[in-house]
């Protein structure tokens, strides 16, 4: 599929991959509808692009949100969408809130739902959805219980819409990133990661797996880095190898999200 001149909706572009994946789209000859909540960011990276980019503010976790990005998309259909909005908390489970679970669920899960939803009048006939989740959807990983578990929604209705449209030209796909170098990763977090050698890739490598998924003949779903995606597959099969894994390393994960709720209570920083 060649991007020149395709409508292409971008949500979350004011973040890390998002951003990285927004120049290459562009470079790619995309339309592009850029979509996030913060407005300053946005607008930067619309000056970066080398044609002129549409920009949308919205909360899309919100009604209001969703209704306002719908407003604004124009008449054109679009050709592609890509969901790379979320968020993250790095915690045990015991030191999150409530609030906090139900911001994973809704940004990370429900939110790209109901948009899909609401944007299915709107795609061309044969329209391409990506969903950008995360390994932790594949591999329950203590402390980020929650977050694994929105992203394990996803990935699920990614592979039923996928199905769905088994009879249409339409083709929807899911990937998977492991860690990556954006700033949703606290000081902790990326501490943590260092000590037990776990490797992050940079978000512009990210965005190229994902346009090269984009402009595929086929597209097809993708979880991305090695080892990672060798314990997903042993994970389904052979569970109770990884648990004895990630078990040799509960204590420095424990220390690590202590540190994390205690360093976000300090500066007031999200988790």
């Amino acid at each position: 599929m060649t991007l020149e001149a395709k409508a292409v909706l971008l949500t979350g572009a004011s973040g890390g991959i998002g951003q990285a994946l927004a120049q290459q789209l562009d470079q790619a000859g995309a339309t592009l509808w850029l979509t996030g909540r913060n407005e300053a960011a946005l607008k930067t990276l619309a000056a970066k692009l080398s044609r002129p980019a549409h920009i949308v503010i919205a909360d899309l976790a919100s009604n209001a949100g969703r209704q306002h990005l719908l407003e604004n998309l124009g008449t054109q259909p679009l050709d592609a969408v890509v969901f790379a909005a979320g968020t993250n908390h790095f915690a045990l489970l015991g030191d999150q809130n409530a609030e906090q679970l139900s911001q994973l669920i809704n940004t990370n899960l429900l939110a790209p739902m109901q948009l899909t939803q609401s944007l299915l009048p709107r795609l061309s006939a044969d329209a391409r959805l990506l969903y950008i989740g995360s390994s932790l959807g594949a591999i329950g990983y203590p402390g980020f219980a929650a977050y694994g578990a929105s992203k394990a929604g996803l990935r699920s209705f990614a592979q039923a819409l996928r199905r769905e449209w088994a009879d249409s030209p339409r083709q929807v796909c899911h990937i998977a990133p492991r860690a990556t170098q954006t700033e949703m990763n606290s000081t902790a977090m990326q501490q943590m990661n260092q000590q037990l050698k776990v490797k992050a890739d940079s978000p512009q490598w990210v965005a190229s797996q994902v346009l090269r998924q984009l402009q595929a003949t086929q597209m097809h779903d993708q979880d991305l880095g090695y080892p990672e995606k060798l314990f997903i597959r042993i994970n389904a099969v052979l569970p109770g190898v990884v648990d004895n894994a990630i078990t040799s390393q509960l204590p420095v994960i424990k220390r690590y999200a202590k540190q994390n709720v205690s360093q976000a209570l300090t500066t007031g920083e999200a988790l």
